[in-house]
């Protein structure tokens, strides 16, 4: 289970970055002329309310004894990847020009997180899934 619990625990911790990282470094677009928030701005809370999420799971699944709980988590986890993938551009509009923060910089750390997140989650999956094969062996 040790394998597990670093798998788990690394995934947490790209969670946490992905949580980190859309509110500080690769944040959207600031605020319009008049101070109100654009459409962009729903999109870095929820990606951050995702990585928060996934890295919750993530520490469920490094601490769990029971391996249905780690696959549970793991799985969980997995479409929650897919969906952290969808939130910006397909969840949540975000501004049309190319050059924008939430184009540049919020829409690319997102996706490449969550492709990341779901790698860890289905490596995780099929890592459980080949133990309880050669335990029936």
């Amino acid at each position: 289970m040790k394998k597990g619990r670093g798998i788990s625990l690394l995934s947490s911790a790209v969670g946490l970055l992905l949580a980190a990282g859309v509110m500080t470094l690769f944040s959207a677009c600031g605020p319009k002329a008049d101070g109100t928030l654009m459409n962009c701005h729903n999109a870095q809370i929820g990606a951050a309310l995702c990585g928060i999420c996934l890295a919750v799971l993530f520490a469920i699944a490094a601490f769990a004894k029971n391996k249905a709980v780690v696959l549970v988590c793991d799985a969980a986890a997995l479409a929650l990847s897919v969906v952290t993938f969808m939130i910006p551009g397909v969840l949540v509009h975000i501004c049309l020009l190319s050059n924008m923060h939430c184009q540049v910089r919020l829409k690319p750390f997102t996706r490449g997180s969550a492709i990341l997140i779901a790698v860890f989650a289905l490596a995780d999956i099929l890592r459980i899934i080949k133990e309880k094969r050669e335990s029936r062996s």
